[in-house]
């Protein structure tokens, strides 16, 4: 897991403390084309490698507090197909296949009323990069 942002630093699951790098040209171009496309604005990125199936992460609602009141959240996927769901708290899921290259955006207000997850799968899959956009209210977490 890798953090890119403007000298802020996160906090993930209240456990990891990721200090950012500084923002790349092609990070930098992609984050004002999402802005762009969806009119929220982003101040860090991060990015998460699943190298096979095996890799996953359960469900869970990103509710960092660094993030604010209710965020908008924007995530591209690069390299392989990967299932992701979504679900109201307490409801039944909805399968998303994120293809290479797909812009995936939880609007503000569904953290608090859904989770998501990428399951693990048995299918055979190659590495997925995924940059999950995300806001940030301050300068620490």
């Amino acid at each position: 897991m890798h953090l890119w942002g403007e000298g802020c630093d996160y906090l993930y699951s209240n456990s990891v403390l990721l200090k950012p790098l500084a923002w790349t040209e092609p990070l930098a171009k992609l984050r004002d084309k999402i802005t762009a496309a969806t009119g929220y604005s982003f101040r860090i990125v991060i990015g998460n490698q699943y190298r096979s199936g095996q890799d996953s992460i359960g469900w869970h609602a990103d509710k960092e507090s660094s993030m604010g009141i209710e965020p908008a959240i924007a995530s591209i996927s690069l390299g392989s197909a990967r299932k992701f769901q979504l679900k109201p708290i307490g409801g039944k899921p909805t399968d998303f296949w994120l293809e290479h290259g797909s812009l995936l955006v939880m609007l503000p207000g569904c953290q608090t009323t859904h989770v998501h997850q990428v399951p693990k799968t048995t299918k055979f899959v190659t590495t997925r990069i995924n940059l999950t956009f995300r806001p940030h209210v301050g300068g620490k977490f």
